[in-house]
């Protein structure tokens, strides 16, 4: 039995899988689900919440129970909070899987309501967008994360997060804390991307070909 199907078996009916990019998570090799509902929404908020709520509430139409699957990249505090009650009492013909970007930290009181599924990372190579980052010189980086913040391309700064995380796990550095703390922060409610971004642009040693 896959390390899936044992959480969805167990007294949770909430699993949490972290993977990058969420959208690429294959579900369906890890067995099969009763009617699922897999949906993606860039970023996860009270609205999201409250139609999820309304689903899971909702009896399945053709099997005894239901699998409702969100992937996201972010779940804001407050759906975070939304989802607390229908977390610790669901519907019994409603399990939930909740996949969300690696790094990614939720509340501890939502966490608990969760089985979480630890799966080792397919993506232990650095990204693209981080190796061309480490490439560049001060300046590059800096008017690099201008234009990217300025055209709000949000997907680019997500690599930049992965590949942060990854190059923390293999390199051996002696401002180690420096980059964990903008891994921690970087795309987190009330962060300053900018401010993050351009601290690890002056920080991160510059890799040369």
């Amino acid at each position: 039995m896959s390390v899936i199907m044992e959480g969805m078996n167990s007294p949770h009916h909430a699993i949490l899988i972290k993977h990058s990019p969420v959208q690429a998570f294959n579900l369906a090799s890890f067995g099969e689900f009763d009617e699922v509902q897999d949906s993606y929404i860039e970023r996860f908020g009270i609205d999201d919440a409250r139609r999820l709520v309304t689903t899971a509430n909702n009896r399945p139409q053709n099997t005894e129970t239901q699998t409702l699957v969100v992937r996201t990249d972010f779940i804001t505090h407050e759906a975070q909070n939304a989802l607390l009650k229908i977390l610790e009492e669901p519907p019994v013909s409603t399990k939930f899987i909740f996949i969300l970007l690696e790094g990614f930290q939720v509340l501890p009181t939502l966490a608990s309501r969760f089985f979480e599924v630890r799966l080792g990372s397919d993506s232990s190579s650095l990204t693209e967008e981080f190796e061309q980052f480490l490439g560049l010189s001060y300046a590059e980086r800096l008017s690099n994360i201008e234009t990217v913040l300025k055209a709000k391309n949000v997907a680019w700064q997500q690599a930049i997060k992965q590949g942060l995380l990854q190059y923390i796990k293999k390199e051996k550095s002696d401002i180690l804390s420096e980059l964990e703390f903008v891994a921690r922060f970087l795309l987190t409610r009330g962060a300053s991307n900018k401010f993050l971004l351009e601290h690890l642009a002056l920080c991160l040693p510059i890799r040369r070909s």
